[in-house]
């Protein structure tokens, strides 16, 4: 580490958990910031912010909660490949709900609409984004295309997170490689 410092100014209480939190952990206060401001600035240059690192790491530790893996597109597919997908679907949105239960102790509904690349984290998607009007909220989350087999089984899953967040009163629907969710604001229970 460098022999060089600078001040920076932030929140009296921020600087405050970290330090304790430092000295809790056996560090200096200035080593924990400065691998905070490193991890920040990776982030960033990603197009990030540091807030997105926030709520990924908070929809991991759900993740870690419910006992789930990530499993890579190809492995899924070959384990569907003789089976009917259909058959599985209450499995999926049972597995949603469990998921959504756990982050719903972690990430707020509110925080999940702002950020909707917190879905990249449970599903394997290419994009994820959403647009809210006066009386929707409505994500757009594209999958692999060549794993359209398995979109109910995805939307079952997104279903069951839903619910669990008291968004019950919601439609998917699906093209091709797309799965739009398309919520009420005024249904929400």
């Amino acid at each position: 580490m460098s022999g060089d410092k600078t001040t920076i100014t932030v929140d009296r209480d921020v600087a405050l958990r970290c330090s304790k939190l430092a000295r809790e952990l056996g560090m200096s206060f200035q080593k924990l910031a400065s691998d905070a401001l490193r991890i920040v600035e990776e982030v960033v240059k990603d197009g990030g912010s540091p807030m997105d690192l926030l709520y990924t790491w908070r929809g991991m530790k759900s993740m870690s909660a419910t006992d789930t893996i990530a499993l890579p597109m190809t492995i899924l597919l070959k384990f569907f490949e003789d089976l009917q997908p259909g058959k599985f679907t209450p499995d999926f949105y049972e597995a949603g709900r469990e998921i959504g239960i756990a982050m719903s102790h972690e990430i707020t509904f509110a925080d999940l609409v702002k950020r909707p690349l917190i879905f990249k984290i449970l599903l394997p998607l290419r994009s994820a984004n959403n647009r809210e009007t006066e009386r929707e909220i409505i994500f757009t989350l594209a999958i692999p295309p060549y794993s359209k087999r398995l979109t109910p089984l995805f939307s079952a899953y997104i279903r069951g997170l839903l619910d669990a967040y008291g968004y019950t009163q919601h439609k998917i629907e699906v093209r091709e490689h797309i799965i739009e969710v398309i919520m009420y604001k005024s249904a929400q229970t």
